[in-house]
C-alpha cells in the first residue's frame, strides 16, 4: 500500500509540475539587433529601417511601422530579406530631427507571432551616434494578433491556444504513426489468430481515423492563426496579403505537405476496412505529415543546415511514434481485442504481442534518441545552454520526463516481457502502461511548449 501511495504522489508530482510551467512566458523570434540601434542617437537620418532575430523570419508575417513624436506615421517600403536572419524596409520620406518609434512583428517559420517597440532620435549634425549594439533586456516583446503592415501594432493572446493547437496534432499524429506501426509490424510478428488480428486491426484502423480528424481540426486551427498573422495590407512584393500569400511561404509550403499526407492517410484508412494495402498507403501519407511539421518548427527556420535539422525532427517523431504511439495502441486496440481469443490462449496470445511490441519499441527508442542528440547538438550552442537558457531549460525539462518514459520501459522489460504472462501480470501492465502513456503525454507537451520557445542566440 505504501508503495502504491508514492507511486500515486509520484504522478500528482508529475502533473503539478506541468500545470506551474511558465510556458506562456517565452517568446520566439527575438530581435538581436537593428539600425538605427535601440536608443541610438543620430545625426545622418536614416533610409532603411533594418532588424536581425533569432532566427528565421517568415516575410510574410513580417511587418514594421515607423511614427514620429507626434504619432504620425512615416511611410516604408514593402520588407524584404537582408540576409537570412535579417530584414529592410526602405523609409519613404526624409526624417527630420526628432524622436522615433519602430514597432515591429514577426514570425519564424513555425507561425509564433512576436512583437517589439523601440526608439531612436535624429539630432543635428553635432551629436555623435550611440552604440549600434542591441542588448535583449532593451526589447519589450509580446505575443500579437492580425494587425495591419503600417499601423499601430496591437498585442493579442493567441499564443497559448496556437501552443495547445500544436500539442493536439503531436498527440494525434504520435497515435496515427503509432497504429501504422502496430498494425503492418507488430501484430504481424504476434502471430494471432485470423479472428483476432482482424479485431485487432479494425480497432487499430477507428482509432487511427479518430486521431486522423483530431489532426485535421489542429492543423486547420493553426491555419487560421497564421493567416491572422499576415499582415492586411497588401504590397507588391512578398508581404501581399491573402491565402495564396501566405501558401507560397515556406511555413504554407509546410502546411501544405501536412495537408497532403494527411489526405493520403485517410485514404488510406478508408482502403484498409477491405484491404491491408490500406496500411501501406497511411504509411505514405505519414512520411509527408511528418515533413510538413517538420518545416513548420524549428528545424524549418534554422539559420544552417536545414536539411539535417529537417531529417533529424522527422526521425524523431517516427521513432516516438512508434514507440509511444505504439503503446497507446496496444492498450487501446490490442489488449482489448485479446476477448477474441480463447481463454486457454489468452495468456499466450498476451505474452507475444506485448513481447512484439517491445522488439519494435527498443528500434524506435533507438531512433529517438539518436535523432534527438543530433537535434541538440544543431541547437544548443553549448552544453551549458541546458541551464543559462529558455530553451535549454525547457528541454532539460522534457528530457527529465523521458528520462521517466524509458524507465517506464525498463519496468515492463522486468515484469511483462521477461516473466510468464498471468491475470496478475495482465493487471499490472495496464496501469503501469497506463501511466507511461499519461507521462508520454506530457512530454508531447514539453515538446509543443519547445516549439513556442526561441532557440539559444548564438550569433
Amino acid at each position: 500500500m505504501n508503495t502504491r501511495i508514492r507511486f500515486n504522489a509520484t504522478v500528482a508530482g508529475i502533473a503539478l509540475a506541468v500545470l506551474i510551467t511558465p510556458a506562456l512566458l517565452f517568446a520566439h523570434a527575438r530581435l538581436v539587433r537593428s539600425s538605427p540601434a535601440v536608443n541610438a542617437v543620430i545625426s545622418s537620418p536614416p533610409v532603411s529601417l533594418s532588424l536581425w532575430f533569432s532566427e528565421r523570419p517568415e516575410l510574410r508575417f513580417t511587418s514594421i511601422e515607423l511614427v514620429d513624436s507626434a504619432g504620425a506615421v512615416i511611410p516604408h517600403g514593402p520588407v524584404s530579406s537582408i540576409d537570412s536572419m535579417g530584414v529592410t524596409a526602405a523609409i519613404g520620406a526624409a526624417l527630420t530631427p526628432g524622436r522615433y518609434s519602430v514597432a515591429w512583428r514577426t514570425a519564424a517559420a513555425d507561425a509564433h507571432g512576436t512583437s517589439g517597440r523601440f526608439s531612436f532620435v535624429v539630432v543635428p549634425d553635432s551629436t555623435v551616434t550611440v552604440g549600434p549594439v542591441l542588448r535583449a533586456d532593451t526589447v519589450a516583446t509580446t505575443r500579437v494578433v492580425g494587425t495591419t503592415a503600417n499601423s499601430p501594432i496591437q498585442s493579442g493572446g493567441g499564443s497559448g491556444f496556437s501552443t495547445a493547437a500544436r500539442w493536439a496534432e503531436f498527440v494525434a499524429l504520435i497515435t496515427l504513426i503509432g497504429a501504422v506501426v502496430f498494425r503492418l509490424l507488430v501484430l504481424p510478428d504476434a502471430e494471432w489468430t485470423e479472428k483476432a488480428l482482424s479485431d485487432a486491426a479494425d480497432r487499430t484502423r477507428r482509432l487511427a481515423t479518430a486521431v486522423l480528424l483530431l489532426f485535421a481540426i489542429a492543423a486547420a486551427m493553426r491555419l487560421r492563426s497564421a493567416f491572422e498573422m499576415m499582415p492586411t495590407t497588401a504590397f507588391s512584393g512578398p508581404n501581399a496579403s491573402g491565402i495564396g500569400g501566405l501558401m507560397s511561404g515556406e511555413w504554407g509550403v509546410g502546411w501544405l505537405f501536412a495537408f497532403a499526407g494527411a489526405l493520403i492517410a485517410g485514404i488510406g484508412l478508408f482502403v484498409a476496412r477491405r484491404s491491408t494495402a490500406g496500411w501501406i498507403l497511411a504509411t505514405f501519407g505519414v512520411a509527408p505529415i511528418c515533413l510538413g511539421e517538420a518545416l513548420t518548427g524549428h528545424a524549418g527556420s534554422m539559420p544552417r543546415l536545414v536539411g539535417l535539422s529537417v531529417a533529424a525532427d522527422i526521425a524523431h517523431v517516427l521513432g516516438a511514434g512508434g514507440w509511444i504511439g505504439g503503446l497507446a495502441c496496444l492498450i487501446m486496440c490490442g489488449i482489448p481485442a485479446l476477448g477474441t481469443v480463447e481463454p486457454v490462449l489468452r495468456d499466450v496470445a498476451a505474452a507475444r504481442l506485448v513481447r512484439a511490441y517491445h522488439r519494435a519499441a527498443i528500434q524506435c527508442v533507438a531512433l529517438v534518441v539518436a535523432s534527438g542528440l543530433i537535434a541538440a547538438w544543431l541547437r544548443l550552442g553549448a552544453f551549458s545552454d541546458l541551464w543559462t537558457t529558455d530553451y535549454g531549460s525547457m528541454l532539460f525539462r522534457k528530457l527529465v520526463f523521458a528520462v521517466v518514459v524509458l524507465g517506464f520501459g525498463a519496468y515492463h522489460w522486468r515484469t511483462a516481457v521477461i516473466p510468464q504472462w498471468t491475470t496478475k501480470t495482465a493487471n499490472t501492465f495496464r496501469r503501469t502502461a497506463i501511466t507511461e502513456l499519461i507521462v508520454g503525454a506530457v512530454v508531447l507537451a514539453f515538446t509543443a511548449l519547445l516549439v513556442s520557445t526561441s532557440l539559444p542566440n548564438h550569433p
